[in-house]
């Protein structure tokens, strides 16, 4: 009996183990004051709680100065990623924005090093944000598509260049960080990637993003998301309460007691639902589940390293 018992518990396991090496449970990397050095102790930490991988925010980082990348810094960056078992992708610059007209081409050399550093870091996955702009250029309806075509074939353009550097262009949908700002919706980011038609042109899902966006322009969240499904390859975990801020507040701790805007909270802390999320949609297990959460819930890392593994359970 004794015996059998013992293959039951190696059989589970193993099979846990599968899902961990496909689905790459991780959290993305703090660093303070965009010290490199922190990582070697948050890398081990996240090995210990039994984490797969882990986000490099590089818009955090001085790796990328002037356009042009410091050696130092990559080397250091390097230093860690190599001695680690986890797998690892890049958070590019947020400030990348393809809608900018004014400033379109430093964008598009800044988000070229990005993909640079992600090749000499044999890193294949670059996360990269949709573009924003203005309202008032949102409803002049030519304007807007014109840019959103730019926005395609630079997207285009990019990628071939991803390509040719082994490197996946992975674009995360936004929401408008101020009542001035416009942007996508999921099914509208998902229209362009698929236009785009590029195997190195996906997305990434954020669903707090996704959330505010859908209740400001009174979208379904679910059937919104399950647009983006078919072509994503990184997640981007948190809740919230998916609650526009308009009320000004001290600081940001007090953003979390109202409960507004893209708070970056544990899972089960908002009302995301998640559940319904992940058991309705096709999710490919062989992706980036990356939780965007601070240090301030180091302590909860590993509580939600076991709701992923739930959460992954629940997918068709």
């Amino acid at each position: 009996m004794l015996i059998n018992e013992n293959i039951r518990i190696n059989l589970f396991l193993s099979i846990f183990s599968i899902i961990d090496k496909k689905m790459k449970i991780g959290f993305t990397l703090k660093p303070k004051d965009g010290n490199i050095e922190d990582f070697e102790k948050q890398i081990e930490d996240l090995e210990k709680i039994g984490a797969g991988s882990a986000e490099i925010p590089l818009y955090e980082l001085d790796v990328v100065c002037g356009k042009k990348i410091i050696k130092d810094e990559l080397k250091l960056l390097n230093k860690f990623t190599l001695k680690s078992n986890l797998k690892f992708s890049i958070h590019g610059s947020m400030s990348v924005n393809l809608l900018d007209e004014d400033y379109l081409e430093e964008h598009l050399q800044v988000l070229e090093k990005e993909i640079q550093v992600c090749s000499d870091l044999n890193i294949k996955i670059l996360v990269t944000h949709f573009g924003h702009t203005s309202v008032a250029t949102s409803q002049n309806k030519k304007k807007y598509n014109d840019l959103i075509d730019i926005q395609k074939q630079k997207y285009f353009e990019m990628a071939e260049i991803a390509k040719a550097h082994g490197v996946k262009l992975c674009i995360e949908n936004i929401f408008p960080y101020t009542n001035l700002h416009f942007t996508a919706l999921p099914s509208e980011v998902s229209d362009s990637i698929r236009e785009i038609n590029h195997p190195n042109a996906r997305t990434t899902i954020d669903f707090s993003h996704a959330y505010i966006n859908c209740n400001l322009r009174n979208k379904d969240l679910i059937s919104e998301i399950e647009t983006m499904i078919p072509y994503t390859e990184h997640l981007h975990v948190h809740d919230s309460f998916g609650k526009f801020k308009t009320m000004y507040t001290y600081i940001f701790a007090e953003d979390i007691t109202y409960g507004q805007g893209d708070i970056h909270l544990p899972l089960g802390w908002g009302d995301i639902p998640f559940d319904k999320i992940f058991s309705s949609g096709s999710f490919n297990k062989d992706i980036f589940f990356n939780f965007e959460l601070s240090q301030r819930y180091k302590k909860y890392y590993s509580k939600n390293v076991e709701k992923a593994k739930k959460l992954i359970s629940l997918i068709k």
